[in-house]
């Protein structure tokens, strides 16, 4: 029985960016949003149907984050039970996060 308590261990910001990402084993660059982002994760919006235990790696470049491009891997744990415009929802868990000036800058 669900009592409506909240399980998440991180606080989330919502954030409407977008992402690149790719699938760990393969080498095919992807678009796609992000909903929100946490500590711990993020919500990732894409028009690919992917599967839960999927190794995403994942670039943003938005300008919430000033002049720093964030790079991570993270693993998806759940499905989003909305579809916003045909678009899938996935919860990913961060396995590793790296940032450093972003490239493009100006």
């Amino acid at each position: 029985m669900h009592d409506g308590v909240e399980k998440r261990r991180f606080a989330r910001t919502e954030i409407n960016a977008a992402v690149q990402y790719w699938i760990a084993d393969g080498r095919t660059l992807r678009d796609g949003w992000l909903g929100n982002i946490s500590a711990g994760g993020v919500l990732l919006w894409t028009e690919d149907q992917l599967s839960v235990g999927t190794t995403l790696n994942l670039r943003i470049s938005a300008d919430e984050l000033g002049d720093t491009e964030m790079e991570m891997t993270a693993t998806i744990v759940r499905l989003d039970s909305r579809r916003r415009n045909g678009w899938f929802g996935y919860g990913c868990q961060f396995d590793a996060i790296y940032s450093g000036p972003r490239v493009n800058a100006g």
